[in-house]
């Protein structure tokens, strides 16, 4: 599988280096743009891309006479550029996060008279997410795709972000999820395979959850049917029963409503907003069934306190419920 995956990016990227190494420190410009991002799975913290990626280098060896080839630039395509690729040097840069194949295509190769190459391609292919549900379903996550050159470290090539050739598509169409930012990091890694760190570059990309799904579908209707259980305490004169009956139906709905919310995520094991407002919506249910057994427990000649209880629960749980719910809402910046 190591073997294939190389084999398509020598490919991309101009393919196998010349048995000598670069005399010098090589700088490559990598610039990367988002196309368009066809899946995120967030069960097993992966995403599809298609990006456009451009790589350029400079080598002397390329350089040649524009009068005497009659132009300034040399153009390869297709079929040429993996032609042309075993006659030159190149970075053989390869994304370091990926999961599955790497498709290629549209390659383009430049060469100006100064030796200056300019590859460039489209590719799609599955990588790796580190993916943060705390805040599910009004969560952000970050996007990464790693690249680094497979043979030479960090004093042999340093990768430089061209982000005049860098961005992403503002109209790409994924359902539930919106691309808010790029932030561009280099760093350096260090490899079994050589004592010298390599050269990375990192392009992540911000996507935002859509939440509207969450709100209208599930939330709101979450908090209807806790407000539905509030009509027990105007069943002063009920027996515990019939008051029960209403809150044991109300909390099998919203466990009901949790495993929606829960059956695309991973199992992690810390809580996300999701689980916090399920959570508190079950807590709320069960203590109006609490009330009602404290209240059944009155002797029936005691009505008027019966009627007290339940007048004070009738303020008293809704303005608890909805203060924390927004405290959560706050606390997670959903209105920041």
């Amino acid at each position: 599988m190591r073997t294939a995956l190389l084999a398509l990016f020598l490919i991309l990227f101009a393919g196998t280096a010349l048995t000598d190494e670069p005399s010098a420190l090589r700088e490559v410009s990598v610039g990367m743009y988002l196309v368009d991002i066809t899946n995120i799975d967030e069960i097993s913290n992966t995403f599809t891309a298609e990006i456009d990626v451009f790589v350029a280098w400079q080598d002397p060896l390329l350089a040649f006479d524009p009068d005497s080839e009659g132009s300034a630039i040399q153009v390869y395509s297709g079929h040429e550029v993996e032609a042309f690729r075993s006659d030159i040097w190149s970075a053989q840069i390869y994304p370091t996060n990926p999961v599955g194949k790497i498709s290629a295509g549209g390659e383009k190769l430049i060469v100006h008279a100064d030796g200056r190459a300019e590859l460039s391609a489209r590719i799609n292919t599955t990588m790796r997410a580190r993916l943060d549900f705390r805040k599910f379903p009004f969560d952000t996550q970050i996007l990464p795709v790693e690249l680094e050159s497979f043979p030479w470290n960090m004093d042999e090539v340093q990768l430089i972000p061209n982000r005049e050739r860098t961005g992403y598509d503002q109209l790409y169409a994924l359902t539930e999820w919106e691309v808010t930012g790029l932030e561009i990091e280099q760093y350096e890694v260090s490899r079994v395979r050589d004592v010298v760190p390599f050269s990375n570059l990192a392009f992540h990309f911000s996507v935002k959850r859509d939440s509207g799904f969450y709100l209208w579908k599930i939330f709101l209707t979450v908090m209807i049917i806790v407000s539905l259980t509030w009509v027990v305490f105007w069943m002063s004169g009920e027996r515990l029963g019939r008051r029960a009956g209403v809150s044991s139906g109300g909390i099998l709905t919203v466990i009901a409503y949790q495993f929606v919310t829960t059956s695309s995520l991973p199992r992690v094991s810390y809580l996300t907003v999701a689980d916090k407002v399920m959570i508190l919506s079950v807590v709320i249910i069960a203590a109006t069934m609490i009330e009602s057994l404290l209240v059944d427990g009155l002797s029936e000649n005691n009505f008027p306190k019966k009627l007290k209880i339940d007048r004070i629960c009738r303020v008293a749980f809704p303005v608890f419920y909805l203060s924390v719910l927004a405290f959560l809402a706050f606390n997670n910046g959903l209105f920041g």
